[in-house]
């Protein structure tokens, strides 16, 4: 009975944690994590691996593609303009990031987090009501290919109170340190955008 009981209290508190956010706006990410891939080399990968661009989400076409879930490793947030779509090639690239990021975290002893998915597929309507609010918003996005994902570095998703507790900072030079590696295994181009708080990530296939 006192194990049965213990499991449940665990549980409980699981999902109490699963509800809460480490979060820093100013969070500081090391210069070598501040990756540079300009909007165009984006383009030019979404352009030759994506989809063709619609204009609207009734034109959208899903069936060559991945629907994205929240997971054991990552987390979708609510998305207002876009939709949660992405290539086959992407979904596994996201799905690499965030059982990478574990592993990293697992590694330094810390609490497990899951990254945060801001910005997925988007259609010509959704950059167009984008563009109203998000001045970096460009109308030939390479969003509009299902190739390319948003990660914010500012906000993850605690999932465990087992392991040292790490400020905002840790965690997203964390999460740094696993796109470097994939980056440089010629599997992504990523953008620092400072602005908008998050890591622009692009599929080379």
């Amino acid at each position: 009975m006192r194990k049965q009981s213990l499991l449940l209290l665990a549980a409980m508190m699981m999902l109490v944690i699963g509800c809460k956010q480490t979060s820093n706006k100013e969070a500081v990410v090391n210069s070598e994590y501040r990756f540079g891939d300009v909007n165009k080399t984006h383009l030019q990968a979404a352009q030759k691996n994506g989809i063709k661009p619609v204009a609207n989400r009734k034109q959208l076409n899903t069936k060559s593609l991945i629907k994205i879930e929240s997971c054991d490793t990552y987390m979708v947030e609510s998305l207002t303009h876009s939709v949660a779509y992405l290539t086959p090639a992407s979904a596994n690239l996201l799905e690499e990031i965030g059982n990478r990021f574990q592993k990293e975290l697992k590694e330094q002893g810390l609490e497990k987090h899951r990254i945060i998915v801001t910005s997925v597929l988007r259609t010509g309507e959704d950059v167009k009501r984008l563009q109203k609010t998000n001045s970096n918003a460009t109308t030939n996005s390479a969003h509009q290919y299902a190739t390319t994902f948003d990660i914010t570095y500012i906000r993850f998703d605690r999932q465990s109170i087992f392991g040292n507790s790490p400020e905002t900072d840790l965690l997203a030079n964390a999460l740094g340190k696993v796109l470097k590696q994939l980056r440089d295994e010629g599997r992504c181009y990523i953008k620092y955008e400072q602005n908008q708080h998050c890591f622009h990530i692009t599929s080379k296939s």
